[in-house]
């Protein structure tokens, strides 16, 4: 359960670039992403899973603009 917000410094260079892209596009293929980066960002609620893909939460939003 989320209970702060991460920043981008509590976040891998890949973890980060992988909310930012997911942010961009709204909807990204699950597959696209590593296995460890994307159960990371799904575990922080970050992002949701979703039609075989990942989609940001309103957290993640605001993480990606930090």
């Amino acid at each position: 359960m989320l209970t702060r917000l991460p920043t981008a410094l509590e976040l891998s260079v890949r973890e980060f670039a992988a909310l930012r892209d997911i942010t961009i596009r709204s909807f990204a293929p699950i597959s696209q992403f590593a296995a460890p980066d994307r159960e990371r960002l799904l575990q922080l609620g970050l992002v949701q899973r979703g039609m075989g893909g990942l989609m940001p939460t309103p957290a993640g939003r605001m993480a990606a603009r930090l």
